[in-house]
């Protein structure tokens, strides 16, 4: 039986979206942008993230490595690597993300702050991490 758990090696704050991303095999950047989507329209984001802080026990030095975890990409960046992680971890031209976030900014006005909260929650990508192979220098191909 699989138990929640955090996991600080993995964390943010305390760890709490890391252990929940393992728990439900989701990316744990897609958990930290429902808590600051539930803050932001609310506040209850983070009241329940403070419960669950105290109430999970913490697995001290265990970290998820998965796959194709969402990241800020090195190689596709125009400003800040959000539009290039979300090409490299959908499979997408990363210029639909941002075309998408100039329409939601010029449409709605919430594509900047939609941008910067994608900016907070990614992680940075380890260096090697977003260059496929055929993009290494001195590669063939």
């Amino acid at each position: 039986m699989k138990s929640l758990r955090r996991l600080p090696a993995d964390r943010k704050i305390a760890g709490v979206c890391a252990g929940l991303g393992e728990y439900f095999a989701i990316d744990p950047a897609f958990v930290r942008l429902l808590f600051l989507a539930a803050f932001f329209f609310g506040g209850a984001g983070l009241l329940v993230y403070l419960v669950m802080w105290i109430m999970i026990p913490a697995v001290p030095g265990v970290s998820v490595a998965a796959p194709a975890r969402l990241h800020l990409s090195i190689v596709n960046r125009k400003l800040a690597g959000v539009c290039g992680g979300l090409g490299e971890f959908f499979s997408l031209d990363p210029v639909l993300f941002r075309v998408g976030f100039v329409v939601l900014t010029l449409a709605w006005g919430f594509g900047l702050p939609l941008y910067a909260a994608f900016w907070l929650v990614m992680p940075r990508a380890q260096a090697g991490a977003s260059v496929l192979p055929d993009q290494r220098p001195g590669s063939a191909g």
